[in-house]
């Protein structure tokens, strides 16, 4: 009497472990490889913020263009989360992370309106694979830069919308339409694609109840809204003169249906198949229930289908104005990790559409769904997997580069504005223009988001061994070199006090307390992981291609350093090789 009971709760501890581990893989993701520093386009809201915290801030500002898009409900969270953290960036990644959660309940929720108690089985194996996509971590750009919050917003306000068009029976219909385009209205000013999910939504806003008539009324108000919604978007508008010409399209056909398919492909990564072969494939597939839905319009498929329809097409509007919009930049721009937030809005869509034709066409062959549907789980946690792997490779990548920047832009009172314009320049790292960094973060400093030393000791002389310069070697006759040729230096360098190894070195010449080049922290160096007998160390070597352009004429020695953060201070590495700069 007690075993059913047993098996019971043993299988719910199963489902929720299943459910949860792509929830705990994405969190230890964001957690570990997202770096607290401005990148990219964060440096255009320092003004902003600038603006408010002078009380001259106004409507103007938060509506202003961001490229091609109205960031205006974003900026309002931007600016609450700045203030209230002191601008930790890292708070804006965990925001997207609650965005994906909260998106999954809502698609739970509105997958469990259509569930039946004879289709548990494959009812959690579809939400397992949904959350698995849900979560994936194809989209690392969006998990690890807190500036595209607005992709998950428009997300939420998009399955949000569905779950009240098409769930809360108990609600009136009208109240249902109100609340509805209140969720759209704030995607059609978070960024440009938000105005699609009116679009989007129509399946859903048709399916409200009531008479024919009242139907039509409706859709013809919901346009009427969006059009209000495209009108007040357009104002004082200006296409963005670096994007491509819109007539790319009908110029270069090929290309253009390759970046179309492309984008819908990728949010399986590029592992397995091609993402345009893939894309061909989930195209192809939303197609077909797309006119299965059509053609049995009084069945009870038609009226559960409409809400994963509405996801679909929203995808599919992405990708078509996206294509229309970008795909002059060439196919591998589609690739682009952002726009798998939205694509893989059409793979959930062909999921939960698929669990509902097979529960309407094979009601009496519960094995062969049980089979169907483990055969589904199974192929998309093997792409899962492998995607993943490369993933991780790329938060590996950008941790280390932001990491970097980070630590730049931390003592960028010490980086010589001589190589401002240089390519060797770590400030790169985070935003390609020096110039606008250096008077934004005075900025920073009056707001108090960020603080930039003045004095840091320079110590020449550590207790412990910090690193060396090994090429070119330290000998008593200078190396002679021309300034306009580029100089290599290599060697490894570590922090033993912190048993950690520091994302740059610094380099100077002479007795200057200030940097001209920087040198990555990230080659192999097992021989100094087996002397230090420290696997912490196995990849502390470092080297820079350095030009000398900004060196006087003469002899001098080079100088290399690491900065450690927790003690403020620049520690010298061993080795002072000479070189004899030449005209």
């Amino acid at each position: 009497m007690y075993k059913k009971p047993f098996l019971f709760q043993k299988a719910n501890l199963l489902l929720a472990v299943a459910y949860s581990l792509p929830v705990v893989l994405l969190f230890w993701f964001v957690t570990t490889f997202s770096v607290n520093v401005p990148f990219g386009d964060d440096w255009a809201l320092v003004t902003f913020f600038d603006k408010i915290h002078g009380g001259t801030a106004n409507f103007r500002d938060f509506f202003s263009q961001h490229n091609e898009h109205r960031i205006f409900f974003p900026r309002i969270i931007f600016a609450i989360l700045a203030f209230f953290s002191k601008w930790n960036l890292k708070l804006e990644t965990y925001f997207s992370f609650l965005l994906a959660l909260v998106n999954f309940v809502i698609l739970y929720k509105v997958a469990k309106a259509s569930f039946n108690e004879s289709d548990r089985v494959s009812f959690h194996l579809f939400n397992i694979t949904t959350s698995i996509v849900n979560f994936s971590l194809i989209q690392y750009e969006n998990w690890l830069w807190g500036f595209q919050i607005a992709w998950l917003l428009i997300n939420t306000c998009l399955v949000l919308a569905v779950f009240i068009l098409t769930v809360p029976k108990n609600l009136l219909p009208n109240l249902r339409l109100s609340l509805a385009s209140l969720c759209c209205f704030i995607a059609s000013f978070s960024l440009a694609h938000g105005l699609l999910s009116w679009l989007a939504l129509l399946p859903s806003v048709y399916m409200l109840e009531g008479r024919t008539k009242q139907k039509k009324i409706r859709i013809l108000l919901w346009m009427g809204l969006f059009v209000f919604c495209v009108g007040i978007y357009s104002i004082g508008y200006e296409k963005p003169s670096h994007h491509p010409n819109i007539f790319f399209i009908l110029q270069q056909p090929l290309i253009t249906s390759e970046y179309f398919f492309t984008i819908i492909g990728f949010s399986f990564g590029k592992n397995i198949l091609y993402p345009i072969i893939t894309g061909l494939i989930i195209f192809l597939l939303f197609s077909f229930f797309n006119v299965f839905w059509l053609k049995n319009y009084q069945s009870v498929f038609f009226k559960k289908a409409a809400p994963w329809l509405s996801l679909g097409w929203f995808a599919i509007l992405f990708a078509s104005i996206t294509t229309v919009g970008r795909s002059g930049f060439g196919v591998e721009q589609a690739t682009s990790s952002r726009y798998v937030t939205v694509s893989i809005l059409l793979v959930i869509s062909c999921l939960q559409l698929c669990r509902l034709w097979i529960l309407y066409k094979w009601q009496d062959a519960e094995k062969n769904t049980y089979i169907f549907s483990g055969f589904c789980l199974g192929f998309l946690i093997c792409i899962f997997v492998f995607s993943s792997q490369g993933s991780i490779i790329e938060g590996q990548n950008s941790f280390l580069q932001r990491k970097t920047g980070q630590n730049c832009l931390e003592i960028i009172n010490f980086i010589d504005t001589s190589i401002t314009n240089s390519p060797n320049n770590c400030l790169n790292f985070i935003f390609p223009d020096q110039f606008m960094i250096r008077k934004l973060s005075t900025v920073l400093q009056k707001l108090e988001f960020r603080n930039f030393p003045q004095n840091i000791t320079f110590i020449t002389k550590a207790d412990k061994n910090h690193g060396y310069i090994d090429v070119p070697s330290t000998t008593q006759q200078p190396l002679n070199i021309h300034r306009n040729e580029t100089l290599k230096l290599s060697g490894w360098a570590i922090l033993p006090e912190r048993q950690e190894q520091p994302p740059i070195t610094l380099l100077s010449y002479g007795n200057n307390q200030s940097f001209f080049a920087t040198g990555l922290v990230n080659s192999n160096r097992p021989d100094v992981a087996t002397a230090l007998n420290s696997s912490l160390y196995n990849t502390s070597g470092w080297e820079a291609n350095i030009s000398l352009k900004s060196i006087p004429v003469g002899e001098t020695v080079i100088k290399a350093w690491v900065y450690d953060r927790k003690g403020q201070q620049f520690i010298q590495l061993n080795g002072e090789p000479k070189i004899k700069v030449l005209e």
